[in-house]
């Protein structure tokens, strides 16, 4: 267990990031007189504080230093990516012609986001249960106060994004003349639902151990990059803004790492469990 002031220092530090992210969420709001979820980039840094602010509130509630870890890691992997962005030019552009409207921003948009961010905090903890599994499998208690956040976080994701899912489709449905026409991106925030609806009821019916589960919630990490960033990028269906070939590169080393950070840890859990005759 970390000491004391150690915790408290994390604590101060992400919570003042976490401030002064808000007010900077909240200036561009102001400044652009629109919710900040019309582009990439401006999707990436609302995921992060939507994602820290989940983080938080998950430490308020279990005060056992997973939130603080949790929101740590996001929030600096979510700026990196984001800085990327912004250094490409001009971040305050124009909105394209189907996005100008204020309210389905508020509601589709936002609400989709937040989907995100919930879905990759529960596959950050995801890997946390993994690894603890490994370096100290004892530890049931600590074990179990993971394997609830799983579960918890994952009730929250499936919520944002199947209402955020559905709203699309209405919205959809107003600018396009129809509620779901498997564009890329329609059918990339159903496959989340459908991930995280599987690993529920796997879990529920007693299928998938907390391990197994765990390693669910890792995968499901890569669904969510594929549904935010790689249909955005493809030159196909109405999300799409261009291929890059850069961002192509990323998504590929990403995938490739939560498949063998994952893969190779969910082996190591599975081989250590083998002499107790138990099943993850």
């Amino acid at each position: 267990i970390a000491p004391k002031w150690l915790y408290l220092f994390s604590s101060i530090t992400v919570g003042l990031g976490w401030l002064l992210h808000l007010a900077g969420i909240c200036s561009r709001m102001y400044i652009m007189s629109r919710p900040p979820v019309s582009t990439l980039y401006e999707s990436i840094i609302f995921v992060g504080l939507i994602s820290v602010t989940l983080c938080l509130i998950v430490e308020y509630l279990r005060r056992n230093g997973i939130g603080i870890f949790s929101a740590t890691v996001i929030g600096i992997v979510l700026h990196f990516i984001g800085f990327s962005y912004a250094s490409e030019g001009d971040t305050m552009g124009m909105l394209v012609a189907v996005l100008n409207s204020n309210f389905w921003l508020g509601t589709h948009v936002v609400t989709i986001a937040m989907g995100y961010g919930c879905a990759l905090v529960a596959g950050l903890v995801g890997h946390l249960y993994l690894f603890q599994a490994i370096l100290k499998p004892n530890n049931k208690e600590r074990l179990k106060e993971i394997n609830n956040n799983m579960v918890g976080l994952t009730l929250v994701a499936l919520l944002f994004t199947t209402v955020g899912t559905i709203l699309g489709g209405i919205w959809a449905d107003q600018s396009w003349g129809r509620f779901w026409g498997w564009d890329p991106k329609e059918n990339g925030a159903m496959l989340i639902c459908l991930v995280l609806m599987v690993l529920l009821h796997g879990r529920i019916s007693g299928v998938l151990r907390p391990a197994g589960y765990a390693f669910g919630l890792v995968i499901n990490n890569i669904v969510v990059a594929l549904a935010w960033f790689g249909v955005n990028l493809l030159n196909v269906g109405l999300h799409n803004y261009g291929f890059t070939e850069s961002i192509a590169y990323n998504l590929s080393v990403f995938c490739g790492i939560e498949i063998f950070l994952g893969g190779v840890s969910y082996a190591i859990v599975k081989f250590k469990q083998k002499p107790s005759a138990s099943v993850a």
